[in-house]
């Protein structure tokens, strides 16, 4: 009897959670700079996907004009690489991976930024500019439905929020990044 309770409790839980749900840690600004090599805004000019070279998931690449490097270095031309997209008929959709298309304007987070980079912490590393009704510029987080983020001590994250670009950037530009101390031998 016991133990069909135990299930019982179990198949409630399970049926709470939503179909397609992605959870990740939630990280800060701070530790969003300073996991990230460079910080630029810009335009993305070409989305591109395609079967990674395993053949078993498809990848997408965006090419991003940057306008503004924020922080950090980059070339003038960012090749950003995440998982999904579309080839053909078949579609592979990435709950909380970075998701571009071509046009939008973008402020990203920046991993490996070489030749082709990582947005950092997947969709946190991720906004989308935009002009609210006042025309004042805005840096979007770009959060799926369905995606969490949940703190380190397992408690759920408040989603990221809509900021002034000019304000946003400016916090980057400022961020205190805690670099690890070195010891020395006395």
């Amino acid at each position: 009897m016991k133990r069909f309770v135990c299930l019982g409790v179990l198949a409630l839980m399970l049926a709470a959670i939503p179909a397609g749900a992605s959870t990740f840690l939630a990280i800060s600004r701070g530790e969003l700079v300073a996991q990230s090599d460079a910080v630029v805004q810009g335009t993305v000019v070409k989305v591109n996907s395609f079967w990674d070279e395993s053949g078993r998931i498809i990848v997408s690449e965006a090419m991003i004009q940057v306008q503004e490097k924020i922080r950090g270095n980059a070339p003038s031309v960012v090749v950003v690489r995440t998982y999904g997209g579309e080839v053909g008929d078949i579609r592979v959709d990435a709950p909380g991976f970075p998701k571009f298309a071509t046009g939008e304007r973008v402020l990203v987070f920046l991993t490996n930024a070489g030749a082709t980079a990582e947005v950092t912490a997947y969709s946190q590393g991720q906004y989308r500019i935009v002009r609210d009704k006042a025309g004042v510029e805005m840096a979007v987080p770009t959060i799926d439905h369905g995606v969490r983020f949940l703190n380190r001590d397992g408690s759920v994250a408040p989603a990221p929020k809509a900021v002034r670009l000019d304000t946003f950037k400016q916090m980057i530009r400022s961020a205190e990044i805690e670099r690890p101390q070195t010891r020395t031998a006395n």
